[in-house]
């Protein structure tokens, strides 16, 4: 396990009118992606996963290899993954989601010792519009 010096955010990219709480359904499509089976026993690419109430459950420990995005090597595990339920491109955030992401990113940056430019969205890695156009990363690394 590598010791993590980044924290990129995702998106779950299904809208909460079909699923509110993702995290089981995630992870299944994950395993049937042929993702690997993390130390925790889960499929899911990422290493947190936030649904609507601000719940956050994690699947893979904080420095172990991901399948969230292997573009520069943001999945061996210097890089903790962050995804938030709901389809960004067309709704917003709940309240809960960022005051629970917040409180997370507060705790592992501090943690870890993560400086705030180091908060990254996946859209900037690889050719997709994750975190959705309705995040903005200066209104994220404001929240540490």
């Amino acid at each position: 396990m590598k010791k993590p010096t980044a924290i990129m955010i995702h998106h779950t990219a299904v809208s909460y009118q079909f699923n509110h709480d993702q995290f089981v359904a995630n992870n299944s499509y994950h395993k049937n992606q042929g993702y690997t089976r993390s130390s925790l026993g889960f499929y899911l690419g990422y290493n947190y996963e936030i649904n609507r109430e601000g719940l956050i459950r994690q699947a893979r420990k904080d420095g172990e290899i991901t399948c969230a995005c292997y573009q520069k090597n943001m999945n061996d595990g210097h890089c903790l993954h962050i995804a938030i339920d709901g389809d960004f491109d067309h709704e917003q955030p709940f309240k809960n989601e960022i005051y629970a992401l917040r409180d997370k990113l507060r705790a592992l940056t501090k943690k870890y010792s993560i400086i705030k430019s180091a908060i990254v969205f996946h859209r900037q890695y690889a050719p997709k519009s994750c975190p959705g156009k309705n995040m903005d990363l200066s209104f994220i690394r404001s929240l540490v």
